[in-house]
Order: structure tokens, then C-alpha cells, then sequence
């Protein structure tokens, strides 16, 4: 299905829902992107409101108009996706591949807004917006979160090389946006990363929780930039020169 080892590596996460719904990925055209009648056969999921969610076409025929995109996904568990389009395709894929943490962020988008004055979002909002289309997860030791945090980019990449391969770094795309940004990749591609421990139990569940319970983005701070065509094998030419670049490297 992958034409580069490399992007097996980047759509790790999604990969078994991929080879699903999507055999001719290499074609990289949008018409065969699955139907929303077809993403509503995988999901089985309750929002926070205990609503049944479901895709819906987001087209002429789309119900609730008065209603905005979160609003509608936490009253009536109706998930507006455009047909055809690689965006809307991978955000269908972080639902039904995190259905927790989406249903999580959804909540707190809608009480949030339900609670604002005005038309301006929340600080939390726009945290939870950047890690819904850019985010990654990243679970490793201190050390580790150390380098990310102060950007030392060389012993990141090159000096730990072997802990990205072996597992004891490890990440989970979650952004769909970057999904869609692994479809043709570009130097100065750039995730933002939410740091855990090693030994944190990580999972759909888990991390819901945290966002729901406020103890995880909730406060500016807490995701750090991190240049993805660094980690091992995400690159095809990831050379002395390649990690010298301080464009895309940034001291």
C-alpha cells in the first residue's frame, strides 16, 4: 500500500484503517476516498452528551444549520465531513482511531463556548485546536523531553537514533492535519508535541480523562514544536547536512 517505508512510519496510528478504506492510497487522488456511508460502518462511539456519532455529508443537505461544527457534533452526534477531501478523510480517521479524546475535546469546545460572552475563543480552546490538527504524542523519559523542550535537535535524532527505533521513544500522530501533511511531505513540516513519561499509561481512555478532568491542555505551555522529518526514517535523506539545516532545525 505505502510506496516508502517512511510512510508507514508517519501514518503508523492509522495504518490498519487505512489498508480498509483506503487500497489505492498510492494513487493519492481524492475520488477514492471513501463515502461518509462507508466511514459510518466503522464507528461504534458516544459522545460526551451520550449521543451516537455518526458522519454526515457536509453539503446542501447537512441538518441544523443554525448550529456550528461543535455544536452539532455534542447535541446530535453529527460529524459534518466534506466528501472527497484528504482534511475531512483524516479527521474521520481520529475519530474513529481515538474516539475518547475527540469526544473529550468536542466537550469541552461546546461548554466552553456555551459559557463565552462573546465571539472570541478561549485560551483552551485554541490549545485544543492546535494538538486536534497538529498534535503528536510523544512518550519518553525526562531525558528525552529535556532535548524536545530545548530544542537539541542532534542528540535527539542523531545521538538517540536507537531509542526511536527500538520503541523507548514513542509517538503517535493525532492531528489531521498532519495526516494530510504526510501526503507530501516538505522541509519545514513541524508537529506540535504533547510530552509524556515513559511510564504513564497511555491510551484513548487515559488521555480523554485528563482532558475532561483538566489536568491536560489546558494552559499554553504544554505542546512544543518538534520538526518530524528528523525522526529516523521519516526521511530519505537524513544525512550530516540534512540535520544542519537551521531553518528547519531551529537552535
Amino acid at each position: 500500500m505505502f510506496s516508502h517505508k517512511s510512510e508507514r512510519l508517519m501514518f503508523q496510528p492509522i495504518v490498519a484503517l487505512m489498508d480498509s478504506l483506503l487500497p489505492r492510497f498510492n494513487d493519492k487522488n481524492e475520488k477514492f476516498l471513501p463515502s461518509v456511508e462507508q466511514l459510518n460502518q466503522y464507528i461504534h462511539a458516544v459522545n460526551l452528551n451520550n449521543k451516537t456519532l455518526q458522519f454526515i455529508a457536509q453539503d446542501e443537505s447537512l441538518p441544523f444549520l443554525e448550529l456550528g461544527y461543535e455544536q452539532r457534533i455534542y447535541l446530535h452526534g453529527l460529524i459534518a465531513t466534506r466528501n472527497h477531501n484528504w482534511h475531512d478523510f483524516f479527521n474521520a480517521l481520529a475519530w474513529l482511531s481515538f474516539p475518547k479524546i475527540k469526544a473529550a475535546i468536542n466537550a469541552v469546545h461546546y461548554l466552553e463556548q456555551s459559557q463565552q460572552k462573546n465571539s472570541l475563543r478561549s485560551a483552551r480552546r485554541d490549545l485544543l485546536t492546535l494538538f486536534d490538527e497538529c498534535g503528536v504524542i510523544i512518550q519518553a523519559d525526562e531525558k528525552i523531553h529535556h532535548l524536545i523542550r530545548n530544542h537539541k535537535w542532534n542528540e535527539l535524532f542523531i545521538n538517540h537514533k536507537n531509542a526511536w527505533e527500538n520503541g523507548q521513544i514513542r509517538i503517535s500522530t493525532f492531528g489531521h492535519a498532519m495526516y494530510e501533511k504526510y501526503l507530501t511531505p516538505y522541509i519545514g513540516m513541524t508537529a506540535k508535541a504533547l510530552l509524556l513519561a515513559s511510564d504513564d499509561v497511555v491510551c484513548d481512555e487515559s488521555i480523554a480523562s485528563k482532558i475532561v478532568n483538566n489536568e491536560l491542555l489546558v494552559k499554553k505551555g504544554e505542546l512544543f514544536a518538534l520538526p518530524v522529518l528528523g525522526i529516523p526514517g521519516w526521511h530519505k535523506n537524513q544525512d550530516k547536512k540534512f540535520y544542519s539545516n537551521q531553518n528547519y532545525f531551529r537552535p
